[in-house]
């Protein structure tokens, strides 16, 4: 586990912040994807659970989804967990908002989450609300997305730069067998 003492001025883990800020820190007018996949199904329920659970609050008015089961749009929340009607097929994949999401002590800016059958998408604003401690914060909850399928995988969305998309995911593996 990392200490967040400093050594020598710098914290253990700001090579994170150093190999990814590009990514984070500048509004570029972009909203980029981190996906999340996953082999078992029942794992996106319980991914968006925990994203849900750890909101302090949902930034989406009206997040909704559309019931193919029922053909209506129905509010995210008139049902336990909108993930598990993806999976099933009885609604369509939905993006919601989530502000307020902690970890190792810092907040995440503001959240997007897109929720297909296999997949969370985690779409963010890039700007100044963005830090070394946002970031890892950001990681650790991908560390506990992960552990929800044995068979999960993170990565950039498609049609990133090759060198940008195998920068990222270096720096995953690192973080990820680091123990974060």
């Amino acid at each position: 586990m990392r200490s967040n003492t400093c050594l020598g001025g710098m914290k253990p883990t700001s090579w994170l912040w150093t190999e990814l800020h590009d990514l984070f820190d500048t509004d570029d007018g972009s909203l980029p994807e981190i996906r999340v996949s996953y082999v078992e199904r029942e794992a996106t329920v319980a991914g968006y659970d925990l994203l849900r659970l750890r909101a302090r609050r949902v930034v989406t008015d009206r997040p909704c989804s559309w019931s193919t089961a029922h053909d209506v749009e129905r509010a995210l929340d008139s049902v336990s967990n909108a993930a598990a009607l993806v999976v099933t097929g009885e609604a369509e994949p939905f993006h919601v908002v989530l502000g307020g999401i902690q970890a190792r002590n810092a907040t995440i800016p503001d959240l997007g989450v897109f929720v297909f059958p296999d997949q969370l998408a985690l779409d963010y604003r890039m700007g100044p609300a963005w830090g070394a401690s946002e970031i890892e914060a950001l990681f650790q909850v991908l560390i506990e997305l992960t552990a929800l399928d044995p068979n999960a995988t993170v990565s950039l969305e498609e049609n990133v730069v090759k060198e940008v998309a195998g920068r990222f995911e270096s720096a995953w593996r690192r973080w990820a067998s680091d123990g974060a």
